[in-house]
């Protein structure tokens, strides 16, 4: 899925860079049977990131009691310490997205930049979300840095991230997706600060690579980058292999 979505969000970001040199209005103006289409496909997203039946995954879906398998060695203080170190960079993380956020949206407010550009930053951030997957996550390095996606702080975040600039072009249908985006966030912090010890390969004992599912770091596209990660990985294959 992540595959097709990257396709997708891709394509999106070159029709806005299409649109933003060539055409300011063909985003506006297409026939309203598109919109509808379009609308479904980015709600079906965080609709079914909320919801435990429908997600399927491990690393979108930690939250949920049916991913969570205790560590009897956890150490309680060492746990608190960690996840106090992560919720401090989400902080961060959260509080630079509403400033990158705020500069284009006021300008447009203001009327010194036109909608166009507010299409280019959604179609911007929709693709950044799956390009971080594959590739390189700006969230992760500068402002996260876990050991790996699996136990990433911010992980649900992506729809928040992607449906955000949506507020500034508002009508029924941007306006359901933004809403949708922020209580997929919402339902992530809530279950977050119930139970945290669902998120973290420290006290989660089924958050190890022998069990990940995300596609672009099982088959290592991403762990070549990371030593930390690529080291643990080798020390599971080789314990699986004996």
């Amino acid at each position: 899925m992540n595959r097709i979505r990257v396709l997708t969000s891709g394509t999106l970001f070159l029709f806005s860079l299409y649109c933003l040199f060539f055409d300011h209005t063909l985003p506006f103006s297409l026939p309203v049977e598109i919109y509808r289409i379009a609308f479904i496909y980015f709600a079906f997203f965080p609709i079914k990131d909320m919801l435990s039946f429908a997600n399927l995954s491990l690393y979108k879906g930690r939250q949920f009691e049916k991913n969570y398998i205790p560590n009897p060695e956890l150490q309680q203080q060492e746990f608190i310490k960690m996840k106090r170190r992560y919720d401090y960079r989400a902080i961060s993380a959260f509080l630079f997205w509403i400033l990158f956020m705020a500069v284009p949206g006021s300008l447009y407010l203001l009327g010194y930049i036109e909608k166009i550009w507010i299409f280019v930053f959604f179609a911007l951030s929709n693709f950044s979300v799956f390009f971080a997957i594959f590739g390189w996550c700006p969230f992760n390095s500068i402002f996260i840095k876990p050991d790996c996606c699996m136990e990433c702080r911010i992980y649900n975040w992506d729809s928040f991230f992607q449906y955000s600039f949506l507020i500034f072009i508002p009508n029924v249908m941007t306006v359901t997706l933004f809403i949708l985006g922020v209580l997929s966030l919402i339902e992530w912090e809530v279950t977050y600060a119930k139970h945290p010890e669902r998120f973290y390969k420290m006290s989660n004992a089924h958050l190890i690579c022998e069990h990940c599912d995300l596609d672009a770091c099982r088959q290592h596209k991403k762990k070549m980058f990371h030593k930390t990660l690529k080291a643990e990985y080798d020390q599971d294959k080789k314990r699986r292999d004996n």
